[in-house]
């Protein structure tokens, strides 16, 4: 009896150390090479249309590829932060009446509270002449509007707000606002913080008088409008608030996936490049079990010529 319970026991012990040893990973043993003949120093160098042809050497259950072009750099996989132009463009028309300055464009970045008397009270700077806008049922482009100014860093918020405002006496205006766009605009790349296709359920709307209820601005993911009253209808003040804008948080980089665990094994992969420039070509292979991921990172330089 004493026998069987010492076996149980150590088979148990056995069970145990199975049960709690991770499954491993193995490091791939994976190379990329080039062409030799077009290698100097340590740079591979392409004509413009060319075919970049990597060959590969070794193993990998999985393999990523970075191109090193704007938005496939391996430096910037993780979420980043950082400040180009940040440019607000939109496109307007002004329909019927002939009321004068009913339209401000206005921005901020120091908004503590979306309650109306914060929206209204808040340090707004007027950006209404740094924009084009129509003066009848035209359609016009506002141009490249610079907010650059009014981020004070990388991690700041900007609020952009439309304030409309009609008087009783005569037609009031009707304005539609298209097109609307704010970017982070960097050499090479941009990045779009805000657009009407996205944030069409993010606009915030106040205002003094909803007489007639249509004196109120409407957001959709194409347009934002505000359709004024007749000449007997009351003085409205009306205003549509952004959601808050993070115009240096920028989106990580993606690799294109060449090889997946289930996939058979690749000798090369062929990639053209698009346009002259130097790119930092990295190939990122990988093996993972439900514990442990180990990778190498394979990198090259590649000068691509007209």
């Amino acid at each position: 009896m004493q026998r069987l319970s010492f076996i149980i026991l150590a088979a148990l012990a056995v069970l145990a150390v199975a049960c709690t040893k991770n499954m491993e990973a193995g490091t791939p043993d994976f190379q990329v090479s080039l062409d030799p003949a077009k290698r100097v120093a340590d740079t591979f160098t392409y004509k413009l249309g060319d075919t970049t042809r990597f060959l590969f050497s070794g193993s990998a259950g999985n393999i990523a590829f970075y191109s090193g072009e704007a938005g496939k750099r391996y430096a910037n996989r993780q979420l980043s932060y950082g400040i180009g132009d940040i440019i607000l463009s939109f496109s307007s028309k002004s329909e019927f009446g002939t009321q004068k300055n009913t339209l401000k464009v206005l921005a901020t970045n120091k908004l503590a509270g979306l309650d109306s008397a914060t929206v209204v009270n808040a340090q707004w700077t007027d950006i209404t002449s740094r924009a084009a806008l129509a003066t009848s049922a035209t359609v016009v482009n506002s141009g490249t509007v610079d907010l650059t100014d009014l981020v004070a860093n990388e991690k700041d918020s900007l609020f952009i707000a439309f304030k409309y405002d009609g008087v009783t006496g005569s037609t009031q205006r009707t304005w539609t606002i298209t097109n609307y766009v704010v970017s982070n605009v960097f050499p090479g790349m941009t990045y779009t913080v805000g657009s009407l296709s996205t944030d069409a359920s993010y606009w915030t709307r106040y205002g003094n008088v909803w007489t007639p209820a249509s004196a109120r601005w409407t957001a959709t993911a194409n347009d934002l409008k505000i359709t004024g009253g007749n000449a007997s209808s009351a003085t409205n003040t009306s205003w549509i608030v952004s959601k808050p804008l993070y115009a240096g948080k920028l989106p990580p980089d993606v690799s294109t996936g060449i090889k997946s665990i289930n996939e058979p094994a690749k000798t090369g992969y062929d990639y053209k490049y698009n346009a002259p420039g130097i790119y930092k070509a990295t190939f990122v292979a990988f093996n993972h079990t439900l514990d442990e991921e180990r990778s190498v990172v394979r990198e090259l330089i590649i000068k691509v010529i007209p």
